[in-house]
């Protein structure tokens, strides 16, 4: 055994969510109208607000994700039609958000009939789980097992591995600090790797999984303890057709 203690987590995507947590998702967004309008009016009150905000910020950022666009494209055009039709679209908007946002309006239509789509979200559940239904996921749990909690244990099934003496690996207050941002990137790579190797783009689902390793490993060299080698990334399980994370101290000094 070449290393203090290894972790090996497969997140298997569930063949879809429980009705619960489509049903919390409908509810809790349904419940959230009133205050989504009243967010919207409060910082868009009037064209002046519309122009500057929203018009002008659009348009600004507009010009510079077309700045190097090539020859055969018209560029002073485009950007110059995009800028003067939404400068004088605000009574549009405004009309447009009070009858969406109305009650019984397409906001609350489109929320309950987007609801099935929302088991698009199995994919993050299979890299994070879902606290509420009792379940933890190897993304999760590769994280807090570096940084020496011993939760994890306790939510272990048939997809989780661990072998050797389990001792924490992170510094406390580093290690605090990069969970979030390990836990975002490895998600997002875990979904678009999914998603690439549906379509049987092989070759882009292993790059990404690369490129997000070395975030991860920056994330990781950051926070170790001093003298202690870490290992937190992510690979491709061909025996199961999903992502692998592994969570490893490998030495310590």
């Amino acid at each position: 055994m070449a290393y203090v203690w290894r972790y090996l987590g497969n997140c298997e995507l569930p063949s879809d969510i429980a009705d619960a947590i489509k049903n919390e998702w409908e509810t809790t967004l349904k419940n959230e109208r009133e205050r989504i309008l009243n967010a919207l009016q409060t910082k868009i009150p009037d064209m002046s607000a519309f122009q500057d905000k929203i018009a002008d910020a659009s348009s600004d950022q507009y010009e510079a994700f077309l700045a190097s666009v090539g020859g055969q494209w018209d560029r002073d055009m485009i950007v110059t039609k995009q800028r003067v039709k939404l400068a004088a679209r605000y009574d549009a908007w405004s009309n447009g958000i009070v009858n969406a946002f109305a009650e019984g309006g397409t906001f609350e239509t489109n929320v309950s009939a987007k609801k099935d789509k929302f088991k698009e979200l199995r994919r993050v559940i299979g890299a994070v789980g879902h606290k509420a239904l009792g379940s933890w996921n190897p993304v999760v749990m590769g994280i807090l097992l570096l940084r020496g909690d011993t939760r994890p244990f306790r939510y272990f099934d048939a997809n989780d591995n661990f072998d050797g003496d389990h001792e924490s690996a992170l510094d406390p207050t580093k290690g605090r600090y990069i969970t979030p941002s390990v836990i975002a990137q490895a998600v997002q790579a875990v979904v678009i790797a999914k998603y690439a190797d549906e379509g049987g783009l092989t070759t882009v689902r292993d790059n990404v999984l690369s490129n997000a390793n070395s975030i991860l490993a920056g994330l990781i060299d950051f926070a170790k303890l001093s003298g202690y080698t870490v290992v937190y990334e992510l690979s491709w399980n061909d025996t199961v057709s999903n992502v692998q994370v592994k969570a490893e101290l490998t030495s310590k000094t």
